[in-house]
């Protein structure tokens, strides 16, 4: 996919998902205690739907989507406006993923040789289910789905980085260090693991105003699988202790 069709196709998505689960609420609760998400979807709606117009200028489609201003008063009024955006969202889905073109090939090249690396590491994990999120990562990456590929990532990345001992990032760096797996001279291998937590939890954090760019996604993408490769050391003298 074109970088900015991919990017506005996963904001839509994900606004859509956040428009869903406040529907949902409202339907069963009322709107008490969630005038400020309704009026933060509704911001994101507005600057997704100012950037599907100037995807649609460039491919001269001639799809709309319908302006919204406010909240309205009233709670009917407010499940009409979450149904209202709910429809709007999948006809911009719609239309962007009718549009959207295959990665290049410099990017397949590179997906193929993640799953390699990946195929590898496998056989030494102890836990398939790294491999299987994954491989689902690298799928949701190839349909040009890079939130839902960076989210994958991160959770991997922060569940792995969980089984090395350490209360912080660097106290997990400072073990692996120790134990050998990172030489103590590659300071780049420290940064990148520190900065790929960071990244990680972000994204993890499910914050809907927070959305990847291809290249963050691959980055997260890589760094979990270097980082599965340094835990996977970790585990396997702990077996060999037991």
């Amino acid at each position: 996919m074109e970088p900015s069709i991919a990017a506005v196709l996963g904001q839509i998505k994900s606004i859509r998902e956040h428009t869903n689960q406040i529907l949902q609420y409202v339907m069963r609760h009322g709107s008490v205690g969630y005038e400020k998400e309704i009026k933060i979807i509704i911001e994101e709606f507005n600057d997704a739907k100012t950037q599907f117009e100037r995807i649609k200028d460039k491919q001269k489609f001639d799809v709309c989507l319908r302006n919204v201003e406010k909240i309205p008063s009233g709670w009917e009024a407010e499940k009409a406006l979450l149904r209202m955006m709910d429809i709007e969202c999948d006809k911009a889905i719609g239309v962007l993923e009718s549009i959207a073109t295959p990665l290049s090939k410099d990017e397949l090249d590179k997906l193929s040789s993640l799953r390699e690396e990946l195929e590898k590491l496998s056989e030494v994990l102890p836990n398939i289910n790294y491999g299987r999120n994954l491989e689902e990562a690298i799928d949701e990456y190839e349909k040009g789905d890079f939130l839902a590929s960076a989210l994958i990532s991160s959770r991997v990345i922060i569940y792995a980085l969980a089984q090395i001992p350490g209360e912080s990032d660097e106290e997990k760096v400072k073990f692996l260090r120790e134990k050998g797996i990172i030489e103590k001279g590659r300071k780049d291998v420290h940064e990148s693991i520190i900065k790929a937590s960071r990244l990680a939890r972000n994204f993890f954090s499910h914050d809907i105003k927070v959305f990847p760019r291809p290249s963050e996604a691959h980055s997260l993408l890589g760094e979990a699988i270097g980082i599965l490769e340094k835990v996977s050391k970790v585990l396997k003298e702990e077996i060999r202790r037991e």
